[in-house]
């Protein structure tokens, strides 16, 4: 979308108006028709390169459609305001299809957003603190209900499973399994603690999502997600271990950048001890700290 209002600007830039004042437009229609046909040439063959540049499948008769639309639409100040929060209204249409795996239903949506923009009285703060705690856990159950999140969910029980024939490995009361390879030295870590680790995280198919590199890196406790937080509170300096944790004490439905929806993941960790450089874990709202923005 920048490249494309890019060379559009570059575009009226570049030819400098010229030609468009009023006189040239009203007294010469042969001039202004060739120059709407040179501008047409010239925005058709930029945008066209620009919008394949973007996605080289893309359906050029449905791009053509939205520009007319918007090129053709009513100029007024509040049809225009309209437009852009009807391009907002598109974003989430395509935000809760990615995350829910099912589309919303448009003409819910649009009969209750036509009750809600026609009332007389302003909605107070408090109102719409109380509709946003409606919808939180509404989303969390539809993201739960997601196909790619029921798939996963049972694959990660599935390896779950598999696990406790596995007599080295140990289950917590929370859900997760962990294996110890090296019990290290001194007292366990506590959930206040930032703790220096060394750790790669995969996908229960073996392949890495995520490592530490070659320095070891800090994480604040309060700050990682759960079940990774719990680990770190079983071992001590030097422990190394392997753990999995099931999707709700992972990334949980809403999954992050390389992590699907209710991901059941792996980790290699090895605990180098605290770094007192940093200061110390306040208490907060659980925060996937190796979730990558």
């Amino acid at each position: 979308m920048k490249k494309i209002l890019a060379f559009a600007a570059a575009g009226l830039l570049t030819v400098g108006f010229v030609g468009c004042n009023s006189k040239g437009a009203s007294g010469n229609s042969e001039v202004m028709d060739s120059l709407s046909m040179a501008f047409g040439d010239l925005y058709g063959a930029g945008m066209g390169q620009q919008l394949r540049s973007m996605d080289s499948t893309i359906n050029m008769e449905q791009a053509l459609k939205g520009m007319e639309y918007i090129a053709n639409a009513d100029t007024s100040k509040a049809f225009m305001q309209g437009l852009q929060m009807g391009m907002q209204i598109s974003q989430l249409y395509m935000g809760i299809q990615e995350q829910c795996g099912a589309p919303i239903n448009k003409s819910l949506f649009m009969q209750h957003l036509r009750e809600g923009l026609m009332k007389a009285t302003p909605m107070g703060q408090e109102e719409m603190m109380a509709m946003q705690s409606k919808i939180e856990p509404l989303l969390k159950k539809a993201m739960e209900q997601s196909p790619k999140a029921i798939a996963n969910k049972k694959a990660g029980e599935e390896y779950m499973n598999k696990l406790k024939a596995d007599k080295s490995y140990t289950f917590t009361k929370s859900g997760i399994a962990y294996k110890v390879l090296a019990e290290g030295e001194g007292k366990n870590f506590s959930d206040s603690d930032v703790v220096k680790v060394n750790y790669v995280g995969r996908h229960v198919d073996g392949t890495e999502f995520d490592k530490s590199g070659e320095e070891p890196v800090s994480f604040n406790l309060k700050q990682v997600i759960p079940g990774f937080a719990e680990m770190i509170q079983l071992m001590k300096p030097g422990s190394k271990v392997t753990v999995v944790i099931p999707g709700d004490l992972a990334y949980g439905p809403e999954g992050s950048r390389n992590i699907e929806p209710s991901e059941t993941l792996i980790f290699d960790i090895e605990t180098l001890g605290v770094d007192d450089s940093k200061p110390a874990a306040r208490p907060q709202i659980n925060i996937p700290a190796m979730k990558k923005k």
